[in-house]
């Protein structure tokens, strides 16, 4: 989607996460007002304009700053991730669904793409990406380099776009700033588990199974995560499993499948280790099942194994009907 002013100049892309309900960056929402509106805590007052480009043929319409949905970022002198979640009565045209959302998980140099609206490409043009760490002027923020000498970069106009993951085939992100050397192609995207910190109700639009079950799995409504607490005592029952024990679960973490493994955040300490990869399969619809079937592909005969298996069921029971989740 884009953002333009009252008058209809271009000023940033957003993400269209809920019916009538867009994410965007809080810099792209006061260079659309102007000055002018400062507005108070709670963002600026004034309306700006939202549609979908190629459609000259849809009007634009009218959105907001919704209440507690206003995050300014440090190159506005803020303390947030530079977000603003607006809300409009506008109807899309058809064929314009809402994104497929997802955390970004731990960034691992995977390959990544945007879909901004700089100067003279109004419609849009794509940006492909790595995403190499976080840091910058944010500590939220991961880091995008630009992949090739070629290609767009990241530039004005992709303020607040979409950071899609092909393999996950979720939106992971939002763009919130380029570097100011014009000749490094770096930017920094906010990590969507970030923005549902910030604004709780995104939370339940990222937990939603939307793609293919793990082999062997069966489809079934998600019957929810365990407790952080449950999720230390199954981390705690896993470091008991001898195999496990031995390498500190890198071997468990190697027999996931890549869309939950990739989201699994590093330490040194094998406990925290162990609880960051039970965290990673709870935050996927589909992440009990990998844990189940990765643990018995490693052990499923040892009592500790044995052990862990009836200690998820009973913590994190499978859901209704038989599905797995």
């Amino acid at each position: 989607m884009r953002i333009l002013s009252s008058g209809g100049v271009l000023r940033g892309a957003g993400i269209l996460v809920l019916p009538g309900t867009v994410l965007t960056c809080a810099h792209v929402v006061a260079a659309a007002v102007g000055p002018g509106d400062g507005g108070a805590a709670g963002g600026p007052a004034r309306s700006v304009l939202v549609d979908v480009p190629g459609r000259p043929d849809v009007p634009a319409g009218e959105a907001t700053v919704v209440p507690g949905g206003w995050f300014p970022g440090p190159l506005a002198g803020g303390s947030g991730g530079d977000l603003a979640v607006l809300r409009t009565a506008w109807s899309p045209p058809d064929g314009t669904a809402v994104a497929r959302l997802g955390p970004c998980g731990e960034p691992d140099r995977r390959e990544v793409a945007m879909y901004g609206h700089p100067a003279g490409s109004p419609d849009g043009l794509w940006s492909s990406g790595r995403l190499v760490g976080r840091g910058g002027p944010h500590p939220d923020w991961v880091q995008l380099d630009g992949l090739g000498a070629t290609g767009a970069r990241v530039s004005q106009g992709f303020s607040g776009a979409g950071v899609w993951d092909p393999v996950a085939r979720r939106v992971v992100g939002m763009v919130t700033a380029a570097y100011t050397d014009q000749q490094a192609k770096v930017a920094w995207m906010l990590p969507l588990e970030a923005a549902a910190r910030m604004w709780p109700e995104l939370a339940p639009a990222m937990g939603t199974p939307a793609e293919e079950p793990v082999p062997g799995a069966v489809a079934g409504p998600w019957a929810g995560p365990p407790s952080d607490q449950d999720q230390f005592t199954l981390a705690e029952a896993l470091l008991n499993v001898p195999q496990i024990e031995d390498d500190g679960g890198a071997a468990l973490r190697g027999l996931l499948p890549a869309r939950v493994r990739r989201t699994i955040r590093t330490h040194p300490r094998p406990r925290l280790q162990l609880f960051f990869l039970v965290q990673a399969c709870a935050e996927h619809p589909y992440g009990r099942q990998a844990l189940v079937e990765a643990l018995r592909l490693l052990d499923d005969e040892s009592r500790p194994a044995r052990t862990a298996l009836e200690l998820l069921d009973r913590l994190w029971p499978a859901a209704p009907g038989g599905g797995s989740s």
